[in-house]
């Protein structure tokens, strides 16, 4: 096989599929299929390779780029296992040749993007060690109109920005709020939506919420997400529209013990954690308690001064660990958040509250989670 592509076989390429030397008119154009599988658990992709119209002899890959030396299969079926670890970063597509002795086939295949909530180091760590941003009433933000919000960027923006826990509110449209008031008038009173506390400040239908979530995860086959919702529905309005939504396959239910890595969850495709401060409903396991897997900080500090490391609700025996790190003074504001989301303040109160219950700080729970330093310390937290 040829060791050095020559300029033209490298110019054809760039548009990611080439033969060299160019079929006369009337030839066969040979081609290159690939499937391949990754394994988040084991850190491999498999790729298998079939060629088309040409009796290949030698297929190689490189899986470092052109800068590494390629790996030969001479016999087909043409099977690769990689490990990940050896991928560059963000690694994206490989190159393929295969030949014939005469005839060099070359396509770029897209690869998958093996990363485990951004990371490859986080594949192989137990959920309950992994620490999340995680955003407070995730759905009341400013993008989305809702007034007093404590987010500026809506759902799906959060997710993509590195968000992987969400703190959502649930409420029926046909219940009266504080004041007395149909929550959301004109509809179905059974209509599940996303509010807080009062829906005429804002409020987006549960289903178009949860389907935003849906979306996200079909798009990140990588990302692990979880959902700690305070919920004022029953048990089948919110089955319903996790149903409706698409998201109900992605769910996962524990069933006790050690919590799977995130690999695992990966290639088991349940990668959407559910909790709400609801009793269990044996109908729907994927629906679980927070408060029999989490403890939590207290939530009503209104300065710097009054955050402790003392848990609220929920035994410190738990397994997963709310940190609730945001102020309050009627509504949250970005003049609160900047307070308290900057480090070293931020990463210093974590570790202390990490140390205090010997245990991660799973939820890193935030106000305007895009200021200050947030990411920086849930990064330093998973040691990243």
């Amino acid at each position: 096989m040829i060791r050095r592509l020559v300029p033209t076989l490298v110019a054809c390429l760039a548009a990611s599929a080439c033969v060299w030397p160019v079929p006369l008119p009337g030839e066969p154009v040979p081609t290159i299929e690939s499937a391949v599988t990754w394994d988040a658990a084991a850190g491999t992709v498999t790729m298998e390779i079939t060629v088309t119209d040409l009796a290949a002899t030698t297929v190689r890959a490189y899986p470092g780029g052109l800068d590494v030396a390629g790996v030969d299969d001479t016999a087909a079926p043409f099977t690769f296992v990689f490990d990940t670890a050896t991928f560059p970063a963000d690694h994206r597509g490989m190159l393929v040749l295969a030949s014939d002795g005469a005839t060099i086939v070359g396509e770029i295949e897209a690869m998958p993007d093996v990363r485990c909530n951004g990371h490859r180091e986080l594949c192989d760590r137990p959920y309950a060690d992994v620490r999340n941003i995680t955003t407070h009433n995730a759905m009341s933000s400013a993008d989305d109109g809702w007034l007093g919000p404590n987010q500026t960027l809506d759902v799906p923006d959060q997710l993509e920005a590195g968000v992987r826990a969400l703190m959502l509110d649930t409420y029926r449209a046909g219940d009266l709020n504080d004041f007395g008031s149909v929550e959301v008038p004109g509809v179905d009173p059974d209509t599940p939506y996303l509010c807080h506390a009062i829906c005429a400040l804002g409020n987006q239908p549960l289903v178009e919420g949860l389907t935003e979530i849906r979306e996200f995860l079909d798009a990140d086959p990588g990302a692990v997400v979880t959902l700690i919702i305070e919920s004022y529905l029953d048990h089948d309005l919110t089955a319903a529209a996790f149903d409706a939504s698409g998201l109900t396959p992605h769910t996962y239910v524990h069933p006790g013990g050690e919590w799977p890595t995130l690999g695992e969850m990966i290639d088991d495709g349940t990668r959407l954690v559910v909790m709400q401060d609801e009793a269990v409903d044996t109908t729907y396991p994927w629906l679980m308690n927070v408060w029999q897997h989490s403890f939590e900080t207290p939530f009503s500090a209104a300065t710097p001064g009054d955050f402790t490391c003392n848990h609220l609700r929920g035994s410190p025996s738990n397994e997963l660990f709310i940190l609730n790190h945001f102020l309050t003074e009627v509504f949250g504001s970005p003049a609160l958040a900047a307070q308290v989301n900057t480090n070293p303040f931020l990463l210093d109160r974590a570790r202390e509250c990490e140390a205090f219950h010997d245990t991660a700080a799973t939820f890193v729970t935030v106000d305007f989670f895009e200021i200050g330093d947030v990411a920086a310390a849930v990064a330093a937290l998973n040691g990243l």
